[in-house]
This record gives C-alpha cells, structure tokens and sequence, in this order.
C-alpha cells in the first residue's frame, strides 16, 4: 500500500510517498505531486528506515546504575523521576530544573505545547530552546519592531530581486520556516519569466550561485555588515520609499542619526569585496518593483546577529518590502496563531537571572544552558530534561557543556540512542520516531502562497515500550504533581499551562480544526497529507506596537551599529571560520549516511596548505588537529568545516559567546591559523 506523507526530519518538510507492507515502512519515494517539495528527497529520509530498525536505537526505559544503563519499566522510570523532581523543587524551588528543547520539538505541535506547558506549569523560567540556532534572531528583532514574534518569510516565488545569504540552500535547506525545496525552481521560472535578478552573498561559489545572475564572495560572518551597507546606500541615496516610511513606519530620523558615520565603503571592506559591488546590489534592490533579502541557515551565526536581523528587517522596511507580497511576508496559515505570539511578548515574560530580556515564546536561548548549570547562586539549574535534543552535540564547547552537564544531580534525556549527551544522563526515556506517531502540524504556518495543514497518520507500529515525546512529559508531570506556588509566569498562565499539559491534544487539535475549518480528520482519505485550505490573505496588515506602525529604530537598540563587532584577523591568525551549522539534514548520527561522513577542513588552493594532509586549526578558544583539502570555489581566507562530520570542530567557537541581545552562537567569522602537522 502507498501512502502519501511528509517528512518530519528537518524544516523542509518534504512530501514522500511511504510503501507499507504487513505494516511495516518498505520503501520512501520522493512525492513528485507535492506542490512544496517538487518532487525532492534527500538521503537522511532514505536513511530514516535504517535508523528506525538501529541496533542502537533505545526501546525500553532505561536507568543509570553503577555507570550503566539498564532497563526498568515505566512506572519505576516515571514514578523516581517524579519523586527525584518533586525533592529537588521541593528544597531548591522550581528554577533549580530546567528543560532543553531541541530542534524536532519545534516541528511537532504536540511536543512544543506539552514542553513549553511542562514548563510553564512547573514554574521555571528555564526553558532551552534551540530556536536561537533558527528563526529566533530574526524573531526577537521582529517583535521589537513589529509588535510580536510572527515568522516572516521571503516570498521567493514573486520577487523581482532576490539577495540570497547564509550558505548553500541546495545542500542545507532554504533555512528554518522555509518548508520545501521547490524554491530554486519557483526562482529559476521567475528569472525566466519576468527577469528575477538574483545575487548570491557567500564565502562559497556553490552550485547554486553558480546558476544565478551574480556572486558576491563576502567573508565569513560578514552578512550583518552586508545587510547594513546595503542599508546605508539605500538611506544615502535617497532610495527609501518616502510614502511607505510616511504611512507606516516611526524612527526614520533616528535611523539617520543611527547610521551617521557609517559608510559604504567601510561596511565593503569588513566583508572584503568592493564598495562598488555592495552599492550596485543596494541599487537594484531598491529599485525593484519587489525585492527580498533571504537569510539561509548561516547567515545569523555570527558575533552580530542582533545587528543582522535589524539591518535585514530595517533594509525591507524603508524600501517598503515588509508585510507585502514579493518581499518579507506574514502568512497567517491554516490556523491564525496570531492571538497566541501577541500574548506572550518578550516585555511581560520572565527573564532569566542576569538577563535582561524577557523569554521570547517563552524559551531562553540553548546557548544560556552552560552559564545557568554553572551558575552559584539559588537560580542554578540542578535538573534537566533534555527532550528530544542532545547540547554536547549541539552546543559551541562540546567539553564545557560535558563537564556541567555532570554537575547535576538529575539529568533525564528523552532520546533514542544513547546520544552524546545521554551518555551523562541518569534516565534515558524512549520516544516513538516520526514515522510511528499520527502528526497533525497546526502552529507552522509559513508556507507560501497555501493556506494548508500537515497531517498524517502513523505508518508502522512503534516498539511496545517506546511512547511519544508529550505522553513521556505528560506522565512526568503527573508524576511531579508540581504546587501552586510563586510561579513567575502568572496565575492565568499557570492555571492554562497545567491544563494543556495534562490534556488529550489529538482531540484537542480535532475540536479545532472541526470548529476553524469544518474539517473531520477521521473521514479524511488515507493518502492525505497536506491540507489545502486555500491562498495565504497578501492584504493582511497588523503591528501590534501601541501605534499600529513599524518601529524602524526600536528602543534600547540605537546602539547596535555603534558596538558592532567586525571579524578581523592578525598576521598569525590569517583566515576566517566558516563553520555555521550542520550541513545536513540529519536529526543525529543514525540518520546520517555513513558516505556522507567526510571529515576534515576545506580550503582554498590558493591559502599555502597542502591538500590532503593533516594540519592544526588554531582559534582563541580551541585547536583541533584534521586533514585539509582544497576547494577552489572558496576565498583564500577562509576555512570552511561542517561540524556534523568532525563534532570536535565546535571546540574551536567559543562557549561562552553568543549574541547578548538574541543569543544566536557565535560560530562564523572567528579568526584562526592554520599549520601543518610535523
């Protein structure tokens, strides 16, 4: 039998067709009906069957015991850990337990509702999300300007003029709440149709800017300053559309005063290319009719990415290119989430302990994690929860976050291996994979131009002791039985909180597609999976600032410019790290093929290092000894490396360093030397 779905492994969420035998998953195929991925399939959803039936896959709870793992059953699992938190909150209040929210929480409804629901009725603030490796920088600027933290996206399709930043998206994805990998398409016809101009922004001439208009080769971490060159040319050259800056938006004098001093030529030469080049992108940008600035996976991960998402959002804003078709747009989706981001602004959320910015959707930054398990003080974390995610792996500082991780005195980690952080971990709990579980997705709404919804039933039986991640969450809580007593988060959001987390959300997520859409799930056909509701609204128009408009230049951030943090390098220190993010797809190691594990460190031929031999790579805050290997579509100045086929790479970024503002890590731009090993 054939059965049409999606895929829940990365962002992309690509539409497969599964061939089921005797219940059992035989085969995934690429869906070529399905109108976001095109036809696409990558190898970690080939490689998901495999990882499904791993020897190495955790089935049963399992529990730490003289150093090893041994199975129980899950009333022994829930009931001590129960117990252990109960102790633990009982005597160190509830801040002392914390949970970490990896990325595969934030693809699943449930598991977002019940983790954040956990928290919340728990009563700590501390909630890891790793949505500052995503979305969040873009995020937490939006709601500083716009009013609330809505996902804006690029309108790829109907642009007229496209900038592309932030890696290859052929290999990496068109970055988090982009779905689909039918965009190069959707641009390629553009170009041939109306003339799209496309201009790609890379330390790397991937393929994908290979069949574009033009490439512009910045270095590492250089996209914040790219972004606000193109700024400062469109504000200097009188560019900015005078009506759309008059309607909608407030600041525009103070983004004059904000930029004063600031010059073209200047932001060209931290991204090492010509003044000429970065003016002449500003000047077809701002003249299109429609233009965006799309911000891949990398383009973020650097000393500045406060100051990128500003100059990105800003940059659309005074070219009246934000809220609008062809450039950055809010797609309301199939279910409008707009109640629910307007009600928990950063501004009224908690914050954690020496910081001074609220809890964006209610989760602090992953990269916080180190600094509050080593914290001395009553708001340590003593506890973690680990749901679906894996720091040590993760996190800039593999070693640092290690050593506090050993620190705790409880440490649960809801995990299918024995991952690298589980390795530290008392508890290991088991959770369904994604093709065992039904899935209906009603919080991603940024596909464009659909108004849809995801859904799917499971497709093969999940082993008998294995359970989804918020039924583990739910027991726990249960378990828990957490008091009514001094929450940070309020009475009206602690009563909700303990509501949902004790709830039936698959009747729950029927009522409200029953009562918004008329629409019964269970009298759907099989093959099913992407529920088209019709076109995305493109006149909707909502800042929910006290004024109603955008605010160009948001309080408290007139500084941004003036403290930005340009990377440079020394005679000793000669090249750039370029080393972002993973560059696949894969959840964790079991979904990676293993032909794709290439280790080791790409340079230019032109850099003076041999090729294929063992060099040592040298930062300020780690060395790591790998094999380097020439690649000619690099600048000379850089090293480029890709974390998930060396993890011991990300003890070259610094563990402590992440933007103050949005806590994006810093791992792009960092300055290094390079030596043959003797």
């Amino acid at each position: 039998m054939n059965i049409h779905t999606y895929c829940r492994l990365c962002e992309s969420r690509c539409g497969l067709i599964a061939h089921v035998d005797d219940g059992q998953i035989t085969e995934l195929l690429a869906d070529p009906s399905d109108p976001v991925s095109g036809g696409y399939i990558c190898d970690t959803a080939k490689t998901s069957l495999t990882a499904m039936r791993s020897d190495r896959r955790i089935t049963t709870p399992m529990k730490r015991e003289n150093g090893t793992l041994v199975p129980v059953s899950w009333d022994t699992a829930t009931r001590e850990i129960g117990q252990a938190l109960r102790k633990i909150r009982k005597s160190q209040g509830a801040d002392s337990v914390g949970l970490y929210l990896g990325e595969d929480v934030q693809r699943s409804s449930r598991t977002l509702a019940r983790s954040l629901a956990f928290g919340v009725g728990f009563g700590t603030r501390h909630i890891f999300s790793e949505l500052c490796l995503g979305a969040g920088p873009r995020q937490w600027i939006t709601e500083r300007m716009i009013g609330y933290p809505t996902p804006l996206i690029s309108d790829l399709g109907r642009a007229h003029h496209i900038v592309l930043l932030g890696g290859d998206a052929r290999s990496t994805g068109w970055g988090s709440m982009h779905p689909g990998m039918c965009m190069e398409e959707q641009i390629q016809h553009s170009r041939r149709t109306k003339k799209t101009k496309v201009v790609v922004a890379d330390a790397r001439r991937s393929a994908l800017a290979q069949t574009m208009d033009q490439h512009i080769p910045i270095r590492p971490g250089t996209e914040p300053f790219f972004l606000l060159g193109m700024l400062v040319a469109t504000v200097r050259g009188q560019g900015q559309d005078n009506q759309f800056v008059r309607d909608y938006t407030v600041g525009f004098d103070q983004l004059r005063e904000m930029l004063d001093g600031v010059t073209v030529e200047w932001c060209a030469d931290i991204c090492g290319i010509e003044a000429a080049a970065l003016a002449g992108v500003a000047l077809k940008f701002r003249g299109a009719a429609m233009a965006v600035a799309h911000l891949g996976h990398g383009a973020l991960m650097n000393a500045n990415a406060a100051l990128g998402a500003w100059a990105w959002l800003a940059l659309h804003t005074v070219t009246a290119n934000t809220l609008r078709p062809g450039g950055l747009y809010e797609s309301a989706g199939a279910i409008d989430l707009f109640p629910a981001f307007a009600s928990v602004p950063m501004s009224g959320a908690p914050k954690l302990s020496g910081d001074d910015h609220g809890l964006m959707l209610m989760q602090a930054p992953a990269t916080r994690l180190v600094a509050s398990l080593r914290r001395q003080d009553k708001s340590r974390v003593q506890a973690l929860i680990c749901v679906s995610g894996d720091p040590v792996r993760t996190l800039n500082q593999p070693a640092h976050t290690s050593d506090a991780l050993q620190g705790l005195d409880l440490l649960v980690c809801i995990a299918s291996h024995e991952d690298k952080t589980a390795q530290y971990a008392d508890w290991v709990l088991p959770p369904t994979h994604a093709w065992e579980q039904p899935d209906l997705t009603v919080h991603d709404n940024t596909t464009l131009p659909f108004r849809g919804l995801l859904w799917t039933p499971a497709l093969t039986a999940p082993p008998a002791q294995a359970r989804t991640p918020e039924t583990i969450l739910k027991d726990i809580f249960r378990a828990v039985k957490p008091g009514l007593r001094g929450s940070p988060w309020g009475l009206h959001l602690d009563l909700l909180s303990r509501s949902i987390v004790s709830a039936n959300l698959e009747k729950l997520e029927h009522r409200l597609l029953d009562w918004s859409h008329d629409v019964k799930l269970e009298k759907l056909p099989e093959d099913c999976h992407r529920l088209n509701l019709g076109t995305t609204d493109r006149a909707t128009w909502r800042p929910t600032t006290p004024d109603e408009r955008i605010h160009i230049v948001p309080d408290g951030l007139a500084h941004l410019v003036r403290e930005a943090i340009p990377p440079t390098t020394t005679e000793e220190k000669r090249f750039l790290l370029r080393t972002s993010r993973a560059l696949d797809r894969a959840p964790d190691p079991l979904h990676r093929p293993q032909s794709d594990a290439t280790s080791g460190i790409r340079v230019h031929p032109e850099a003076g290092i041999p090729d294929g031999k063992e060099v040592r790579v040298r930062t300020d805050f780690g060395e790591l000894a790998t094999i380097a290997w020439h690649d000619p579509e690099l600048r000379p100045d850089t090293i480029a490396f890709a974390p998930e086929h060396h993890p011991e790479g990300l003890s070259l970024c610094d563990g402590a360093g992440y933007d103050p503002l949005c806590g994006a890590p810093i791992r792009d731009g960092l300055a290094c030397s390079v030596e043959p090993v003797r």
